[in-house]
């Protein structure tokens, strides 16, 4: 998931080694904060072209460390900063936390975009998809923050390319000359199902060829339509993008998990009473997106209802009824 113009940030300090004080090499700069479990330190050249062209720098944070990556220098290591997974409000991927949280911090030190996400994909693929994100999630903002947040997306890709890489070369890979099956268990819609399946299935392609689950759609498979939308332990995922293995003993909730025998769920009520759908392809993404936003906190109004739900593409064009059916749903989910 991912959000934009959030709010000021907190403090940015941390400990070059040698032992230097760190914020004051981000004075001035835009700054990429990556938050993952594991990080070696490739960043590719176009992603460098990238931060060059900003004028960004990359801080990747891990348990044991981190780095400091300017566009035109080597990286340079950080000590451990346990304060700023706190202070930024970031879950550890080991306690359950997603596999990387990547926020952009402007120069007047303010929190512009946050993403959190735990997929695996080519570089190339994910700057592709970077651009295309922002361009969905950034209505009404400059060309400046449109590239801001594509670059913030694309480091996340690689950032988790990187983990992966880390992760694989700590024995996590399958053991040679087996089946390359791995057991999966999943609480899905309440019930606890146990799926056998590689390690490379997505958590969508899991629901939908694995349980039969086919309420939750495939549109893009790309992160960009949100069809796909599940609720992961009551927040919202785009399923295309999540590997199943990742969701081990973590309760998901589809569209068929929302009524209660002959009686709807409010907010599908809702989109029934005010005809919130037109060919109703992304209606169950966009049903389960909307109690997400709900549960959130979110949609205190139109404006607030529409920039939460702006990654769940209508093609029909109902946005007015959905952000009705929304409006009308609050306080009953």
């Amino acid at each position: 998931m991912e959000t934009t113009c959030i709010g000021p940030a907190p403090d940015l300090s941390f400990q070059l080694a040698p032992p230097l004080e760190g914020a004051s090499e981000l004075g001035g700069t835009t700054t990429v904060l990556a938050f993952c479990a594991a990080f070696s330190g490739s960043v590719t050249e176009e992603l460098r072209a990238e931060l060059r062209g900003l004028g960004a720098k990359l801080v990747a944070i891990h348990p044991r460390g981190g780095l400091l990556i300017a566009p035109d220098d080597e990286p340079r290591p950080l000590a451990p900063a346990p304060h700023l997974w706190e202070a930024y409000e970031v879950r550890r991927p080991e306690r359950g936390g997603p596999g990387i949280t990547v926020l952009l911090v402007d120069p007047q030190r303010r929190i512009r975009f946050r993403r959190e996400g735990d997929a695996l994909l080519p570089v190339e693929q994910a700057l592709l998809k970077a651009l295309r994100s922002a361009v969905a999630s950034t209505r009404g903002i400059g060309r400046r923050e449109l590239i801001v947040n594509a670059i913030a997306l694309a480091l996340a890709a690689a950032l988790l390319e990187a983990c992966a890489t880390e992760q694989r070369k700590g024995g996590d890979s399958p053991a040679a000359g087996g089946s390359g099956l791995v057991e999966v268990p999943l609480i899905v819609n309440g019930q606890k199902r146990t799926l056998r399946i590689e390690p490379r299935v997505t958590l969508l392609d899991a629901l939908r060829e694995n349980l039969g689950l086919t309420g939750t759609k495939k549109g893009c498979d790309m992160g960009q339509c949100g069809a796909c939308t599940v609720l992961v332990d009551g927040k919202r995922v785009d399923s295309c993008l999540a590997l199943a293995v990742q969701h081990e003993g973590r309760s998901i909730t589809t569209i068929e998990g929302l009524a209660d025998g002959d009686e709807l769920h409010p907010m599908q009520q809702a989109f029934l009473d005010h005809d919130a759908f037109q060919c109703g392809y992304c209606t169950p993404g966009q049903i389960l997106s909307a109690i997400g936003l709900l549960k959130e906190g979110g949609g205190r109004n139109d404006d607030e209802i529409r920039e939460g739900m702006s990654g769940n593409i209508c093609r029909c064009g109902a946005y007015p009824n959905i952000v009705d059916a929304v409006r009308s749903a609050k306080g009953r989910v």
